[in-house]
């Protein structure tokens, strides 16, 4: 007969590995979950996200592949970035002039882009065709957001021309504008995660999730300069 110590040492076991198996499973997200990491992370600079997600990929990947980077940094240098480049082309003066213009166009950009929604559309396991060992998971997702309706033109073939009062006026109508977007425009892309596998659970990756803002800009800038 099993004495009261070895039925206590038994339970304690169970109680361990049951405690165990939760702890995979509340780690183990399914596809859809770690996508909404992603994009909340990389699309709309969210600290809680990001946070989420470290943690996730920390079960399987191991401290070194964690985003060590601080979200509010990582924001302003994109703005910076983007600022530059869209005043590389015009006169210095210009530049001087309009620099605090182009960044509030370009923060309301962003804000706008912080209230971009997703759905999934679909979630397809596939072999990963550069590694017949690994499956990867093909997330398809539609990104909504609204744009202007209609937006003032300006002839920037000749940039050079361009004045800093014209282009004030024209970047402070862009900003009004993306501030009081109206007009939803919604399109279709493909997410790849990547299947890791450890202790009978399926955990998802991908190296590069900065294409998720790279993608919503080039669909914006596209549709934005558009007749609409």
């Amino acid at each position: 007969m099993y004495t009261m110590g070895r039925i206590k040492n038994m339970l304690f076991i169970i109680l361990l590995l049951c405690v165990k198996n939760i702890n995979a499973q509340s780690t183990a997200l399914k596809p859809d979950r770690v996508f909404g990491l992603y994009f909340n992370a990389f699309v709309k600079h969210d600290d809680k996200a990001l946070d989420g997600l470290n943690n996730y990929l920390k079960n399987f990947m191991g401290e070194e592949a964690l985003y060590k980077i601080d979200t509010k940094v990582t924001y302003e240098e994109e703005l910076k970035g983007l600022t530059n480049l869209f005043l590389s082309g015009f006169s210095e003066n210009v530049r001087q002039e309009c620099s605090e213009d182009a960044k509030n166009y370009f923060t309301s950009l962003f804000d706008r882009f912080k209230t971009a929604s997703y759905s999934i559309k679909n979630i397809e396991t596939m072999r990963n065709d550069y590694s017949q060992s690994q499956d990867i998971s093909e997330v398809v997702y539609e990104v909504k957001i609204k744009i202007p309706d209609k937006i003032s033109a300006m002839d920037l073939k000749n940039i050079k021309k361009i004045t800093a009062k014209e282009l004030k006026v024209y970047l402070k109508d862009l900003t009004d504008k993306l501030r009081n977007a109206n007009k939803e425009f919604s399109f279709e892309d493909k997410f790849i995660l990547y299947q890791f596998y450890k202790e009978n659970h399926v955990f998802y990756w991908n190296g590069g999730p900065q294409e998720l803002l790279w993608k919503l800009n080039n669909f914006y800038f596209k549709n934005f300069n558009s007749d609409n």
